[in-house]
């Protein structure tokens, strides 16, 4: 099928429609979280990249084949973003945000594909960032950002810019690790921050779906949000 995309952003995809296959980078990529993460673990949130099997569930609630546009929260060193990529259509964007300048430098150097447009800037100020590229809603948004950690108000306001700029039909994902779960677990015992995020994300949309992804270091919960 022909995917029709929103002015300004036909011609980022028009220059080549397959992804080059790049060397891979993996002890370098790892290495680049780690160092960015231990200066910022309270933004990151983990000092691991996600998962294949994160990724996978993160991912599959999406329909790629009608997906023009698909909006990625905290790229860091590109393990998710790559994954979307396999899956997005030929003729469809996905808009990458982070507010980490060496995750959005790396990921520019090393994922040279044309239906990727790295951003730096807040999640916070959604909007306006998808706006320079003529874009007012996403068919979906993919959440790699740690609310747990948050103050209160800005995630309340990400959550609520996500919200406003997904259209009708689409879906938010988003994962929290196990042990930052609002149940009281071993975690509350040691002093490590709880939040009850599934029930957060049911204040913003009317679906709130949930999978346990063991296989990731740590495991996580992956929510589904839909209005």
């Amino acid at each position: 099928m022909n995917i029709s995309l929103p002015k300004g952003l036909e011609s980022k995809v028009a220059s080549g429609r397959r992804w080059p296959e790049s060397r891979r980078r993996i002890g370098g990529d790892y290495g680049l979280f780690l160092s960015q993460s231990l200066k910022s673990l309270s933004v990151t949130a983990s000092l691991f990249p996600s998962s294949r099997f994160l990724a996978s569930a993160l991912l599959r609630p999406i329909d790629f084949s009608s997906a023009q546009v698909i909006v990625e929260l905290g790229i860091g060193t590109g393990a998710i973003t790559k994954e979307i990529l396999r899956r997005l259509h030929p003729d469809a964007v996905l808009l990458g945000l982070d507010l980490n300048a060496a995750f959005v430098s790396h990921v520019r150097r090393t994922i040279p594909d044309p239906r990727f447009i790295p951003i730096l800037g807040s999640a916070e100020r959604l909007g306006a960032l998808l706006g320079r590229h003529g874009v007012t809603r996403a068919d979906a948004i993919v959440s790699s950002l740690g609310l747990t950690a948050m103050p209160p108000a800005l995630r309340t306001g990400i959550l609520k810019q996500a919200a406003a700029h997904l259209r009708p039909n689409g879906v938010l994902t988003q994962y929290q690790y196990l042990h930052a779960s609002g149940k009281p677990n071993w975690a509350s015992s040691i002093g490590l921050v709880r939040f009850a995020e599934k029930e957060f994300l049911k204040a913003h949309f009317r679906q709130v779906a949930s999978e346990r992804v063991i296989w990731n270091l740590p495991p996580a919960w992956v929510y589904t949000c839909r209005f």
